[in-house]
């Protein structure tokens, strides 16, 4: 009888070490997030190699706002009120640039309009960090948009705005929108009233009139002739024509190009934009000059 006792408590004792095995938990290590997104628990751990019922509990030191490797406590546990600890690494990486939005591609104004740049702009948004505030520093790179603008909005022409933008992490987004400067109607000749010259030597004035002096009838007098209105020449090319740059291209692109080039050669350079060329008669013609902006040059919004 002592020995049966003893035997069963043997098998009591292995039972209950049997039913007390630590938790087995195969954790999945090196995961990357997106920055702002909220942790998938699923990633954390491989369900197939791990005991059955395994869920996690607790995630301990994670920001999602945080960019780069972060080391993270995660607390398992089953139904049976087993638990167990590990820590995990996680990469935190933002790689969604700033959405810019634009009430228009093109907008159109006439010569000697007001110009605001920015009034085009919707908005200017990061994702997962908001609105994104307008900045007047040329050289920034996080956390903020600026605004490029090479518009001349009293002479007629193609323009470009250009909006750059930067989120908290350094990512960067660009649009940019045409801005078409248009001539200002020429007012009309008055035509002559009741009160001007005639220009046959009596001057009307309210129906009464001067006559010439007597004994001239004036037939034998040489019509005073007015001077030939000054007329421009079609397709010549004012002084300031060609810009900064002094020269001039066949086609936008080819002036973009010259810029891009210019600008990468030249460090003081701050922008440039690229202007259709107007002849004197203030007429668009099928060519383009580039403007550089050294940050004194031309007012750059």
């Amino acid at each position: 009888m002592k020995k049966i006792s003893v035997l069963a408590a043997c098998a009591m004792m292995i039972f209950v070490v049997g039913c007390s095995k630590e938790l087995k938990v195969t954790v999945k290590d090196n995961l990357e997030v997106e920055y702002g997104d909220k942790l998938d628990n699923a990633l954390l751990y491989d369900k197939e190699k791990s005991d059955e019922g395994v869920t996690v509990k607790e995630v301990k030191n994670f920001d999602a706002k945080k960019t780069g490797e972060q080391e993270i406590t995660v607390v398992f546990g089953d139904s049976d009120d087993k638990t167990k600890e590990e820590t995990i690494k996680v990469s935190v990486k933002d790689t969604k640039k700033p959405v810019i939005k634009l009430k228009k591609e093109k907008v159109e104004i006439t010569a000697g309009d007001k110009f605001d740049a920015a009034s085009n702009i919707e908005s200017v948004k990061d994702l997962v960090d908001g609105d994104l505030k307008k900045s007047e520093d040329k050289k920034l790179t996080k956390n903020g948009y600026i605004i490029t603008s090479n518009v001349n909005a009293k002479k007629a022409g193609s323009y470009t705005v250009k909006v750059t933008a930067y989120d908290v992490n350094g990512n960067k987004a660009e649009s940019s929108y045409k801005v078409t400067v248009k001539k200002k109607p020429q007012e009309q000749t008055p035509t002559l009233s009741n009160n001007q010259s005639s220009g046959n030597g009596y001057t009307s004035n309210q129906g009464s009139y001067n006559k010439p002096a007597t004994g001239n009838t004036g037939s034998n007098k040489k019509p005073t002739q007015s001077k030939p209105q000054q007329t421009c020449k079609a397709g010549e090319l004012p002084a300031n024509a060609l810009g900064n740059s002094g020269k001039m291209f066949n086609s936008e692109q080819e002036a973009i190009d010259y810029g891009n080039m210019m600008s990468a050669k030249d460090s003081s350079i701050v922008s440039f934009g690229y202007t259709q060329i107007s002849d004197k008669c203030d007429n668009l013609i099928n060519k383009w000059t580039v403007h550089f902006n050294y940050g004194n040059d031309y007012t750059v919004k």
